[in-house]
């Protein structure tokens, strides 16, 4: 459970700053670019934290997965971008993949 509180702040944080490149106007704000830095360095330093005792492939999928799907969601409600029927269908896609990589699976031996 730890892990998945780890990585859900890590998410957040990942998101706060692809949110504020939006508002760092290509490095010519100084305040956002600052946030954009610092949320990206927390973001990152945790996911190296939860990688350490996890697979790596099921924490980056579900890192990816979860910060693309609420950077999309802000993009809409924040900067009022367009909703069409392939992303809705994507991020569907995107909450069905990691809501299997999220099962409980029993391990085989081979």
């Amino acid at each position: 459970m730890k892990t998945y509180l780890l990585l859900g702040i890590s998410i957040l944080f990942e998101v706060a700053g692809a949110t504020a490149m939006k508002y760092s106007e290509g490095f010519t704000n100084f305040t956002a670019s600052l946030v954009v830095i610092l949320c990206y360095i927390l973001a990152i330093s945790m996911y190296i934290i939860i990688t350490k005792d996890n697979e790596i492939g099921i924490i980056n999928a579900l890192w990816s997965g979860g910060g693309t799907l609420l950077v999309m969601l802000l993009g809409v409600g924040l900067f009022h971008e367009s909703v069409t029927m392939s992303k809705v269908f994507g991020l569907t896609l995107i909450i069905a993949g990691m809501m299997g990589l999220t099962v409980p699976r029993k391990e085989r031996s081979v």
